[in-house]
């Protein structure tokens, strides 16, 4: 079965990326570097980037569940310009809570290096997700 946000997320089709895997503990989502994707300085976008690391939260935070996951707070720190591609982003899990998920998500350039961190959090609600 396909993951929920993988199968209805449309931002993660609009910037190209790729949900390679997703499970409740890790999951791991790449995207290309493309013009669209950068900014006036020839970089990755900074909202490119956090938009990459918050998929790969929701992938991994509702992967395999039947209700939705909903972020409360993601905290972003950029470390290094992203200048190839593509960026890929690992989230790890830190805790599943009852209601509260945390992960950490790190952010990776073409080459390997680490360009942003953070730490994202989500409630988890009683909204059925969509099949």
């Amino acid at each position: 079965m396909r993951n929920y946000v993988e199968k209805h997320d449309k931002l993660l089709r609009h910037l190209q990326m790729t949900i390679e895997t997703a499970t409740p503990d890790f999951a791991r989502v790449t995207m290309p570097l493309t013009e669209n994707h950068k900014n006036g300085m020839g970089c990755a976008h900074g909202g490119a980037i956090f938009s990459l690391a918050d998929v790969a939260f929701g992938a991994a935070a509702n992967a395999g569940k039947d209700m939705g996951v909903v972020s409360l707070s993601t905290t972003i720190e950029f470390l290094r310009p992203g200048k190839c591609g593509p960026l890929a982003a690992e989230s790890y899990v830190v805790r599943k809570g009852q209601h509260i998920q945390s992960y950490t998500v790190k952010v990776f350039d073409g080459n390997g290096e680490l360009i942003a961190q953070c730490m994202a959090s989500g409630y988890q609600t009683d909204i059925l997700l969509p099949t």
